[in-house]
């Protein structure tokens, strides 16, 4: 499975219009829910209900419904089939009270780490058949049923219908990120050497696209079993992200100390060269990993050293002093950063992508 494949013009429709669709699909799970209600009543049914708005409220993506949904059900049944075991081993109450005690203890441990909403369901499950007594684990029975029946429901319309690929949204909120970075870039190596820029809009907007990539990390592994050996990837990536968002913020803000600063970092016409071709490479990645161009720009290394090589000689004994070299340096290692998006999505791209390059 390509990542980066173009995406099919209902993929696009479905992304734009996620709300709304969204809400219809929410609608119908719940509808598909109680027409099985009408047709075959049975008791606790509303859990099968509760068990859908859960899984699909703040979930839209195929992978994180189906992320959400397990951890439901595995809470479920643990929680359940411990309380029907201490209830089938005991009636005396201190023993019971101090049972369920040590399985709060543990889920409340568990509830912060990984999987830790299954813990939490497990919890108030436990609660629920303890609370209930003899007649509790009848409750906890029927609960579970319908709770898979809820979770069913959830996955099937989320797969089914309109499906939102975890994988997408995943790479068309990089691909808009690395946009941004490159807007941010331009505007830093505008005439404007003395007032700030105003980037403050773009820096917050990568920073709300980075903290999505993140959250959908998990449901894009999940989703697409053939993505799962590029975890390490989509994690270096993101870290990738957080540096480069953290060198535009300096560069943005940093103002030359003096005119003659800034006259000899303009003087220097194959730095700023080199320097905008980076931001044309952070558009044409951004392009390649939407679908939107075949092309995959090159790694850039050898680019790279020649940038490190001009900045030498031409930085050396330059007016500038502390400023110039210091502007160089922040140059270069948003050069570095760029190379390394560049070399990971070749490797997530695969030869199937580079030989289009």
């Amino acid at each position: 499975m390509r990542l980066f494949a173009p995406a099919s013009p209902l993929a696009r429709f479905i992304y734009r219009h996620i709300r709304v669709i969204h809400v219809f699909k929410i609608s119908l799970a719940l509808l598909i829910a109680h027409i099985i209600n009408y047709l075959y009543p049975v008791p606790y049914f509303a859990w099968t209900s509760v068990t859908i708005v859960i899984i699909m409220l703040t979930l839209p993506q195929v992978g994180g419904t189906l992320e959400k949904s397990l951890q439901r059900v595995v809470g479920t049944v643990l929680g359940a089939l411990y309380g029907i075991l201490i209830l089938s081993l005991t009636s005396n109450p201190a023993l019971i009270a101090g049972l369920t005690l040590l399985g709060i203890a543990l889920t409340a441990y568990r509830a912060s780490g990984r999987m830790g909403y299954s813990y939490l369901v497990a919890g108030f499950t436990l609660m629920i058949v303890i609370d209930g007594g003899k007649q509790g684990m009848t409750e906890a029975a029927w609960r579970t049923g319908t709770i898979l029946l809820g979770c069913v429901i959830a996955v099937g319309v989320s797969q089914l219908i309109l499906p939102l690929r975890a994988r997408n949204e995943w790479r068309w909120l990089f691909s808009d990120s690395l946009i941004r970075m490159a807007k941010v870039w331009q505007m830093h190596l505008s005439t404007n050497v003395h007032r700030p820029l105003r980037t403050r809009s773009f820096l917050a907007g990568i920073d709300q696209r980075l903290q999505r990539q993140k959250g959908l990390r998990r449901s894009v592994t999940l989703e697409s079993p053939g993505l799962r050996r590029f975890d390490g990837e989509i994690g270096e990536l993101i870290q990738a992200q957080e540096r480069c968002l953290l060198l535009l913020e300096l560069l943005a803000q940093t103002r030359w100390e003096t005119s003659a600063s800034a006259l000899s970092i303009q003087r220097h016409y194959a730095i700023s060269l080199q320097a905008k071709q980076m931001g044309q490479q952070l558009l044409a990645l951004a392009a390649f990993c939407a679908g939107e161009s075949p092309f995959l720009p090159p790694r850039g290394e050898d680019h790279l050293q020649q940038l490190k090589t001009q900045m030498q000689a031409e930085l050396a004994g330059a007016a500038g002093g502390f400023n110039a070299q210091g502007y160089a340096w922040l140059i270069y290692q948003m050069g570095l950063q760029i190379s390394l998006l560049t070399t990971l999505i070749h490797r997530m791209a695969g030869e199937a992508d580079l030989r289009h390059s």
